[in-house]
């Protein structure tokens, strides 16, 4: 419900008791504060926001509450993929679907969002979380895949550009 406009939730409502309910227990691991710690040239990520995303102008990442998600990976598979929309800034790994002003279902906002998702699940991978999110994972990036089915390379690419921001943002050894 924080996710839908136009809905308010008053405090002692069902849906505000479900919602407290709802709340995980939240215990960072370490793997993944590291690479969000690391980052070289990270963004400001700011929490309590109602969803989570990256805005390109003002360079950060917003994120709900890290007790919102549905579990501790989920909200590091979400931050990855903020992170990964990230790397695509001018002062970062310069790509335009990123920087430039793109409708939402488009060619280019379908290759950015995969590019976002597949640098997540490859960070997850790195950490060691992929079972919990792998299922997500690749429903998001096969919805993605369907909308842009017109460029047969686009996975590939994306798979490419994916592979560069994972390591733009992991500690270089």
């Amino acid at each position: 419900l924080a996710q839908t406009e136009g809905i308010e939730v008053k405090e002692g409502s069902a849906c505000a008791e479900c919602n407290e309910k709802a709340k995980i227990n939240f215990n960072p691991i370490a793997s993944c504060e590291i690479i969000i710690n690391t980052m070289p040239k990270r963004p400001q990520i700011l929490y309590g926001k109602r969803s989570a995303c990256y805005i390109p102008g003002l360079d950060r990442v917003e994120m709900p509450n890290q007790t919102l998600f549905l579990s501790v990976e989920d909200y590091y598979s979400t931050l990855f993929h903020e992170l990964g929309h990230a790397t695509g800034h001018n002062d970062r790994l310069c790509r335009k679907e990123v920087m430039e002003k793109k409708r939402f279902g488009s060619m280019e906002y379908g290759k950015e969002e995969l590019v976002a998702e597949m640098t997540s699940a490859f960070l997850c991978g790195h950490v060691g979380i992929e079972n919990s999110t792998i299922e997500n994972q690749a429903a998001y990036i096969d919805g993605w895949r369907k909308a842009i089915k017109k460029d047969s390379k686009i996975i590939v690419l994306a798979a490419a550009q994916a592979q560069k921001a994972a390591d733009y943002i992991l500690p270089q050894e």
